[in-house]
């Protein structure tokens, strides 16, 4: 039994939780700056070789995860009626 069990259906947590902590661990490594020293390449070397801005990434990651979410969500509503039409009562 997991602590979500009455709230929020498997479904959805198999959708939205990698989602979730993607964005946690991008936060999270957007606040490592402070850490200089222990950096593998330098603020110089990184700022040359991003060339895309932050926005448009942001943008990219928002659509391709939307798209993501919207193809699980409709696999799990056509794997769970098929699921059921495939039961027979007796």
């Amino acid at each position: 039994m997991v602590f979500w069990e009455g709230y929020v259906s498997d479904e959805a947590m198999g959708t939205f939780a990698p989602i979730v902590v993607y964005w946690l661990y991008a936060g999270l490594y957007q606040l490592l700056p402070p850490l200089d020293n222990y950096r593998l390449h330098t603020k110089k070397e990184e700022d040359e070789k991003n060339c895309v801005p932050l926005s448009s990434v942001i943008k990219g990651v928002l659509l391709q995860q939307l798209v993501q979410a919207t193809v699980a969500q409709a696999l799990f509503m056509v794997c769970s009626s098929t699921q059921f039409n495939s039961i027979h009562f007796v």
